[in-house]
């Protein structure tokens, strides 16, 4: 894990050399979730959550191509139902640091591609009091894809796609989501 904040502690620091370049701001959205429950006659349903944090987009060779991360908290909830009618609600919190590459063909529009390193802060469970989480894979690394668009200097969107085809906990696996944050820039 210290290894992740190294990097993008030397990135940011690489990126003082091309202030003028450099994009930066905060980013704050909603994100559709789903994922797969293991065990006979368990159903999911997916939930909104939240991701809200900071984000820099850093040109390389060519003012094409950015070095694109950050430092979110992204929720990651999913409710589970029984055949019988139960419902759990799980909720996963993470601390993601996006490690991606941003193509930007122009200044206000990008598209971008690579993997989050997603650290769980928090967990639990309600609905049922038997409910638990365990076995929490924690960093875990899903992949993302996605596009930004700038309307001015300072506002914009940023549309992803995220998926950890991984176990995300003791019964849970394969977490999809699909966000849209609105992005500030304060370069």
């Amino acid at each position: 894990m210290q290894k992740y904040f190294i990097s993008l502690v030397a990135a940011l620091l690489f990126a003082s050399s091309a202030q003028a370049a450099l994009d930066y701001g905060l980013e704050l959205g909603a994100r559709q979730q789903n994922g797969y429950a293991y065990g006979p006659g368990i159903s999911t349903h997916a939930r909104t959550g939240l991701q809200a944090g900071a984000f820099v987009h850093m040109p390389l060779e060519g003012n094409i191509a950015h070095f694109r991360s950050g430092l979110l908290y992204t929720q990651r909830p999913l409710q589970t139902e029984s055949d019988s009618g139960t419902k759990i609600d799980f909720n996963l919190d993470y601390l993601d640091i996006p490690i991606t590459i941003l193509f930007k063909p122009q200044e206000k529009f990008g598209i971008y591609l690579g993997f989050v390193a997603s650290i769980n802060i928090a967990s639990s469970c309600s609905g049922d009091p038997n409910c638990k989480l365990s076995s929490i894979d924690t960093p875990s690394f899903p992949f993302i894809f996605g596009s930004t668009f700038k309307f001015n200097s300072r506002w914009g969107l940023d549309l992803y796609f995220d998926a950890n085809n991984a176990a995300m906990a003791k019964g849970l696996a394969d977490y999809k989501s699909v966000g849209l944050n609105v992005m500030f820039s304060l370069d």
